[in-house]
């Protein structure tokens, strides 16, 4: 039994958690679902890794337990601190606990990620029917295709093969397919991630990096100047095919002007004034888990910002720990050779998340940066 593959599986279900349970949604609750498949792949994770649990993930995990009990306790808003936390416990334990223990191996992991990649491209006009039928919300159908682009922007510019044109062309589908019919938000994050990926991986000194760079700059000019007029026509190329884009119609009203910042934000702009008063006296110190709801009362989940929500939880204190781990992580990495890969990875998946997280996810149960994290806490000198 090659234990690293099975570990590789374990771990891309859980990538693509949300988008297995979707595939439910016309006939079960998806939230029921994924709760269900949660609990599954932990039980399988811990039964073919025999329960092995080495002292660090035991002190990660008691630490976390603790924390939100403790913040349970100590805040009036007990369910709210409750949800979250049990979230945050629930949906970090596979990529922390196969991560932080070696349990796989990260070539293994890419690999079968790509794999799982091809399938979910296919099944995206079975995700469309789902979307206009209403199961599903457009912000579900562009994130499976984002999961897509960020293994397959790898596999095409880290892989020195002479067989990348069908590669090119998957890739150009799940980006036409989150910039048409997904958020503003995650094709964003998409077109910068799979930038980002371009400049990690390409030769830096080679005459196709320079030739690209001066390209992707021209071309980005001669959009930049007639982005509208290209907008347009796209938009209506995609109605004349049945299809009606909610991407392309609220960007091109924003750029004519006929929709306020409150379309953009949706609604944010009622949650950040309240977090940021708060704020200005409860900045340093924790808060915990739940104070945007109460701040809200029950409104909003989150407060739609991955630093605000750092420091409405963990306070000042917590966030500078943070970005002093990320730093020191990203020293390793460049000073390790060892690491090297992982660190990459670790890159990319936290530059994607953080992008959706400034006006959209929630930290404690986003499988990219829950899996990011796993990757944080593997890197090491040795």
């Amino acid at each position: 039994m090659n234990v690293y593959k099975i570990n590789s599986m374990l771990l891309i279900f859980f990538l693509y958690l949300n988008a297995i349970s979707l595939l439910f949604s016309p006939f079960v609750n998806d939230f029921i679902i994924k709760n269900i498949l949660l609990f599954i792949l932990i039980g399988t994770c811990l039964l073919i890794n025999k329960f092995k649990i080495n002292m660090f993930f035991l002190v990660f995990i008691t630490s976390l337990v603790t924390y939100v009990l403790m913040n349970a306790l100590l805040v009036s808003e007990k369910g709210y601190a409750l949800a979250d936390g049990y979230n945050l416990i629930l949906y970090s334990f596979i990529p922390v606990y196969l991560f932080s223990q070696n349990l796989l191996k990260i070539e293994t992991l890419l690999y079968y990620w790509y794999k799982f990649s091809l399938g979910f491209t296919f099944l995206i006009p079975f995700y469309y029917l789902l979307r206009i039928k209403g199961y599903i919300s457009y912000y579900d159908l562009g994130l499976v295709a984002h999961l897509n682009i960020l293994i397959q922007s790898y596999n095409v510019f880290s892989r020195t093969t002479y067989r990348k044109l069908p590669k090119y062309l998957l890739l150009f589908i799940n980006l036409v397919v989150v910039g048409v019919l997904g958020s503003r938000l995650v094709f964003l994050s998409s077109v910068l991630s799979l930038f980002l990926i371009y400049f990690l991986f390409v030769k830096k000194k080679s005459f196709k990096f320079f030739f690209s760079v001066i390209s992707l700059a021209s071309i980005s000019l001669i959009i930049y100047f007639n982005l509208i007029k290209i907008l347009i026509f796209i938009n209506s190329t995609i109605n004349g095919m049945g299809l009606n884009s909610r991407n392309l119609t609220m960007f091109i009203a924003q750029l004519q002007g006929r929709y306020d910042d409150t379309t953009i934000v949706s609604g944010r702009d009622n949650i950040y004034p309240v977090i940021l008063e708060y704020l200005k006296d409860h900045w340093f110190f924790p808060s915990g888990f739940g104070v945007a709801r109460k701040l809200t009362n029950g409104a909003y989940y989150h407060s739609h910002n991955f630093i605000l929500e750092l420091l409405l939880i963990f306070g000042g204190m917590g966030l500078l720990l943070f970005i002093f781990g990320i730093i020191h992580r990203i020293y390793i990495v460049m000073r390790y050779d060892v690491n090297r890969e992982k660190g990459r990875i670790m890159m990319i998946l936290f530059f994607s998340f953080f992008l959706r997280s400034l006006m959209g996810t929630h930290f404690v149960s986003d499988v990219i940066f829950l899996m990011s994290l796993g990757i944080f806490f593997s890197i090491k000198k040795e």
